[in-house]
């Protein structure tokens, strides 16, 4: 009986799905018009679905949105769960299901059982803005003063020993008069916050925007053979040619080797793996502990768990992205998105059920957009809901 009305409810949405894209065939239509005869409540629900479905003109702006993809894995999802049926006696449904936005059937199942808890989503849904980060860091001078940078301000930093430290806006730079460098380097740390990001221009001209919870120190001029910096965090890097000296970006278990190049560098005190995505020329990633080391080309990523290492081609746009004002998701884990957000937007989140972190979702957000917007929109999935408390995201 269970699995008769979960066949039906899987089979209505796909036909309500392929209506609201305007894609039905005619013998859809007969069926989803005996499906609307049947009882009042299944017009009332028809009518929700399409009128929420579009409605949401804000999901255009969130970038793409893999419809398709939700749908045909909602469905594998649902054939898995028929084999196993004659080997479990109880299925829990939606395990790992792949949200993308409106997979009707879960919304579907949502209605029918409405009755057995009496709450609804406005019920726990508090409308709270929780705005986006801005840029904003703390910038350290090698005598220990610190200065705090904000968006919006252009001032001269320092001038002393032929450096030059200007902000303009969300940008330092460093200008040096090569007559005057120094042989002893002097080191700058820059501390971007929770609900931050900032981006700076090396005296090399190497260019680097960092990633809201990060760190990077950094010499003032770089002297000698190698151009060194220690990141903790994320950072982009468009790193300036020079032959005659390496670039190494240090972080607490690896070295990124780079030789005039495009990439991204993750390594979060709160996260187990450090990776390195190239976007264009040439880098490797080096293990500190055990000297292990592989070389990228445009399009993979190394990543580093415990001292293994390894490498596989990604999208890089997901990873490089964010410095434009977009955060673009492809099949990430609801835990590790959510992490993301949450040190842009400064928040903390807290799952009601462990078994919530394993959904994944694909999409692009736009990164300037409050959080509740947001949240919105990956309540639209039907995989979660949200109830804001404070600065605390509980996802149920």
């Amino acid at each position: 009986m269970f699995m008769n009305r979960a066949n039906e409810t899987f089979r209505v949405s796909e036909i309500i799905f392929r209506y609201i894209l305007g894609e039905l065939a005619d013998e859809e239509k007969e069926q989803l018009e005996r499906w609307l005869d049947e009882k009042p409540d299944h017009k009332y629900l028809f009518e929700d679905l399409v009128k929420e479905a579009k409605k949401s003109e804000k999901i255009k702006a969130y970038g793409r949105i893999d419809l398709y993809e939700a749908l045909e894995d909602l469905l594998r999802k649902k054939r898995k769960m028929e084999q196993m049926r004659k080997k479990r006696r109880f299925i829990t449904w939606a395990t790992g299901v792949a949200a993308v936005i409106l997979p009707l059937a879960i919304a579907f199942m949502l209605h029918i059982h409405r009755g057995d808890s009496g709450e609804s989503m406005e019920d726990v849904k508090e409308v709270v803005v929780l705005p986006a980060g801005k840029p904003r860091a703390m910038l350290q001078l090698a005598s220990g003063e610190e200065i705090m940078l904000t968006a919006g301000t252009t001032q001269r930093i320092k001038q002393e020993n032929g450096i030059e430290i200007k902000q303009d806006s969300g940008v330092i730079e460093y200008r040096v008069d090569k007559a005057k460098d120094k042989e002893i380097p002097q080191f700058n740390i820059i501390s971007v916050p929770r609900g931050g990001e900032f981006s700076l221009v090396l005296s090399d001209g190497t260019r680097v925007w960092l990633d809201a919870a990060s760190r990077l120190r950094y010499p003032v001029t770089f002297v000698g053979k190698e151009r060194r910096v220690y990141l903790e965090g994320e950072a982009f890097f468009d790193v300036a040619k020079d032959k005659e000296s390496e670039f190494v970006v240090e972080t607490k278990h690896a070295d990124v080797k780079v030789f005039g190049t495009s990439f991204d560098v993750s390594a979060y005190e709160d996260e187990e793996k450090t990776t390195a995505t190239l976007v264009r020329g040439s880098i490797g990633m080096e293990v500190r502990e055990t000297g292990s080391e592989i070389r990228l080309k445009p399009g993979e990523q190394a990543c580093l768990v415990g001292k293994e290492l390894t490498k596989w081609e990604v999208d890089t746009e997901m990873y490089s992205a964010w410095r434009e004002g977009r955060l673009v998701f492809s099949k990430v884990r609801l835990e590790d998105m959510l992490r993301r957000l949450a040190r842009w937007y400064d928040v903390d989140i807290v799952f009601s059920r462990s078994e919530l972190k394993d959904f994944t979702f694909t999409g692009e957000v736009q990164k300037y957009e409050d959080f509740s917007e947001i949240l919105e929109v990956i309540e639209m999935t039907q995989i979660a809901r949200f109830q804001v408390k404070g600065k605390t995201i509980v996802v149920y």
